[in-house]
């Protein structure tokens, strides 16, 4: 068992989210975070927020010489929320909301309506690519607010803005070509708060693993890209640089070479490889726990999901409808360097998150405060 660290709903993610919500005088149930409260009240015509997808303090941490200016300006470690994923993380962020309430938990999502395993994000079904859906399905059973709609709906004079790498706007080839555009929004007349996502990060860690030379020379690339950036910002510009989560090198274990174990499955598990929901046939419960306690105890953490759900890992709030339904009867979370591989592909992960490790759940808050 690895050094474990389980979300902080005081001092999160989450908790960014809310306090950006409260100066913009949006109620919200969840506290503030003093140290950024406090920069927020000296109100700044520019909120950016920049969240770079898998940035985590551990990450930080193993290329300290690239990301010196960033770690200079580090304010404090947070958590993310749980699952430590971009579904999960980005939409608590992007809603003021914790996973529990927005359904939102992972990369794939069983829906008993469809009876698949949907990819929210990309409205597709994780085993079945050929399959297409005519309607929106996360739209119709996980819809909801923004957070940019709950600022408007208080400050309509607050202009908001959301900025997104090229998987979205072609031309944002680049972090510098991201950073680019945020100056430009910045120089507009009025009030913004700008929300700027990147996701090479991720993708670097995924393939080639937490302290390989492509990600350190990325993250030396980021490091100085903002460094320009803020050079070239006025003096009413408050920026936030935080991450979704953190990543941790793995070694993948192929769930189909595990017979008895995957006999007892109803349908393919859902949700993320390293925090993983299983539909298990009536009757063969405890032959699925009893399979996988013998294989996978030392690795994983496995609970009925009604006690998962009391672990209140999810965070505290208001019960997302389809939340029992998305997590299946029993959900596992990683707690070493192991990893699901759901399905038999040729693609192998170097890192992965998603787990309750210290390399996933720990991420900077990170605040550029020209106004000292």
């Amino acid at each position: 068992m690895m050094n474990l660290v389980f979300p902080n709903y005081e001092k999160s993610l989450l908790n960014i989210a809310s306090t950006i919500l409260t100066h913009y005088g949006v109620k919200t149930q969840y506290k503030s975070i003093e140290s950024l409260k406090a920069e927020l009240d000296k109100n700044y015509r520019n909120v950016v927020v920049f969240l770079i997808d898998a940035m985590g303090s551990e990450i930080l941490g193993k290329h300290t010489e690239q990301t010196s200016f960033l770690l200079d300006n580090t304010v404090e470690i947070l958590t993310t929320v749980f699952p430590s994923t971009t579904v999960s993380a980005t939409t608590s962020i992007l809603t003021g909301k914790p996973p529990v309430s927005t359904g939102w938990v992972g990369w794939l999502q069983y829906v008993k309506e469809e009876d698949r395993s949907v990819i929210f994000f990309l409205n597709k079904d994780f085993y079945d690519e050929k399959h297409e859906f005519n309607y929106n399905v996360s739209e119709k059973f996980a819809s909801t607010t923004k957070i940019y709609d709950l600022i408007n709906g208080v400050n309509p004079e607050v202009k908001t803005i959301e900025i997104f790498p090229e998987f979205r706007t072609p031309e944002h080839k680049t972090f510098k070509n991201l950073c680019d555009t945020v100056l430009a929004a910045t120089k507009e007349s009025g009030k913004h708060f700008i929300y700027a996502y990147w996701d090479k990060v991720d993708t670097y860690l995924h393939k080639n693993g937490t302290t390989s030379e492509i990600v350190r020379n990325h993250l030396s690339e980021i490091n100085g890209n903002i460094k320009e950036l803020i050079s070239e910002l006025d003096d009413d510009t408050l920026v936030i640089i935080t991450a979704d989560h953190g990543q941790i090198d793995i070694e993948e274990v192929e769930l189909g070479n595990y017979t008895e174990l995957i006999n007892t499955f109803r349908h393919n598990p859902s949700v993320e490889a390293r925090a993983t929901a299983f539909f298990i046939k009536e009757g063969m419960e405890e032959k699925f726990e009893d399979e996988f306690n013998r294989n996978f105890r030392d690795q994983f953490i496995l609970y009925k999901s009604e006690d998962f759900l009391n672990t209140h890992l999810l965070g505290y709030g208001e019960e997302h409808y389809k939340l029992r339904e998305f997590l299946g009867d029993y959900f596992s979370i990683a707690i070493d360097k192991y990893s699901f591989k759901l399905v038999d592909s040729k693609r192998e992960f170097m890192a992965q998150h998603a787990g309750l490790t210290k390399d996933e759940m720990l991420i900077p808050l990170i605040i550029i405060s020209p106004k000292k």
